[in-house]
């Protein structure tokens, strides 16, 4: 006999095609806003199922049940879909540059966002059922899902606009991947000509990188305790992902003759598991300036060519290997301190903590700084990896090209390093219209003492 079986968002009708225990399994889910409506569906499914004395297939009962609404012979679901498409980038050489399309991390993150934001909105539906409609739908739900809730903030906040685009963007990728074997055309991509996204996606968010001043780098480098100190030094200087940084090792480096660099050929990934830069442009060779290269030296020196250069203090080595910085650790012990040290005036310091009754007093919190106007203090918070985009804006400052700029932060693209740096760019134009400005000043003047001479 045919059987219902009730699942958390759906009502599946099972039955043996012909009725036999040898017979092909055949199933069909139905879904409904209503649950009660899918039970009605499912109900009529396992009377007609009954009626033809299970010598029916589920695409003939879906034709019935459902009419034109039917999925199409060898349609599946988005969750089927997605197993298929996870297996078939499965890698096949993680450690080989270029040997797999996505890297392990990259697509590990991809199914996490299919997890968390897609397949509990739209797993259970056919391919061909995910229509602009659908994704309207599914874009107005994860507006409305809230995050980070803690018992400070049980509601919650608001999900990002970047992470509904980032959910988006891995959807289109997915569905892209189904054409034209399930679906003749991609829903998530947005029709040509139509230059309005029409699913009610959000705006990106600006870009909120910090860009640090000298005086900024100087006070937040003599504020850094010695285990750092080098690194923020290194880190400000050369433009490196703080990933990549964390696993140079002296083998990765040349500090001594006319051009010392830096060759970029590994990066810490989540997890702190050890693997391969970002894209890859991000292989390349970063040339240092002397200062670095005299840090680097002194921290390379005694060194065997595999250690690290900035491992991890306190950590034992695991199968011989130096081990590398955990970053929430390194950002909450070191880096934060050194930030709230650097906000605090030596004239007008934070309130101390109150004494308890019993022990001693507490230390100050990062969040408790200085309040006052005095100069030098410093009145922001940048990250660790706002020393990345304190040195971009160095170099644009200092006259170098697109294309420079580019190869040196290892984007994959000039569109990404215009996209966070653009305004540098411009910020130049006021320097080359005053030039302008003087120069005809000086012609205005010259013409005059000519027009005197005369």
């Amino acid at each position: 006999m045919a059987s219902i079986e009730e699942r958390a968002k759906s009502i599946r009708v099972v039955w043996r095609l012909g009725g036999t225990r040898d017979g092909s399994r055949q199933s069909v889910p139905f879904t409904a806003p209503d649950m009660a409506d899918a039970r009605k569906l499912a109900a009529q499914a396992k009377q007609l199922v009954e009626a033809y004395q299970h010598r029916i297939t589920r695409d003939e009962v879906l034709r019935i049940v459902l009419g034109d609404d039917a999925p199409k012979d060898g349609d599946i679901t988005l969750a089927e879909w997605v197993k298929l498409w996870r297996a078939d980038r499965e890698p096949v050489n993680p450690d080989v540059p270029g040997a797999d399309d996505i890297q392990p991390d990259t697509l590990d993150g991809y199914m996490h966002v299919l997890r968390v934001r897609v397949l509990p909105y739209l797993g259970h539906k056919y391919l061909s059922e995910i229509t602009e409609d659908a994704l309207k739908e599914w874009i107005k739900q994860l507006k409305k899902t809230r995050v980070r809730r803690t018992k400070a903030n049980p509601a919650g906040s608001p999900i990002s606009a970047q992470s509904v685009r980032a959910a988006h963007a891995v959807l289109h990728m997915v569905l892209g991947a189904a054409v034209p074997r399930f679906i003749p055309a991609n829903p998530a991509a947005r029709p040509a000509g139509v230059k309005k996204n029409r699913i009610g996606l959000p705006k990106p968010p600006q870009f909120e990188g910090m860009f640090l001043t000298g005086a900024e780098v100087e006070r937040i480098y003599a504020c850094c305790d010695p285990l750092i100190r080098d690194l923020w030094l290194v880190l400000v200087s050369t433009g490196l992902r703080l990933g990549e940084l964390l696993v140079l090792r002296v083998q990765d480096v040349t500090v001594e003759g006319d051009e010392p660099e830096i060759r970029v050929r590994r990066a810490l990934k989540k997890g702190g598991r050890i693997g391969l830069p970002k894209s890859a442009k991000s292989f390349r060779v970063v040339s240092t300036s002397s200062e670095v290269a005299q840090v680097l030296a002194a921290r390379c020196k005694g060194k065997r060519p595999r250690d690290l250069i900035f491992p991890c203090p306190g950590r034992k080595k695991t199968r011989g290997a130096e081990p590398t910085w955990a970053e929430n650790n390194l950002n909450r012990r070191h880096w934060q301190p050194a930030v709230a040290a650097a906000m605090r005036c030596e004239e007008h310091p934070p309130p101390l903590p109150p004494k308890p009754a019993r022990g001693p007093r507490r230390k100050l919190r990062p969040d408790e700084v200085s309040t006052c106007g005095c100069p030098g203090v410093l009145r922001r918070r940048p990250r660790l990896h706002d020393g990345r985009h304190t040195h971009a804006s160095a170099l644009i400052r200092a006259g170098w090209q697109l294309h420079e700029v580019q190869d040196r932060l290892g984007h994959a693209s000039p569109i990404t390093t215009l996209t966070i740096y653009g305004h540098a760019w411009k910020g130049r134009y006021r320097a080359r219209l005053d030039e302008l400005s003087r120069r005809r000043g000086s012609d205005v003047a010259a013409a005059a003492a000519e027009d005197e001479a005369a």
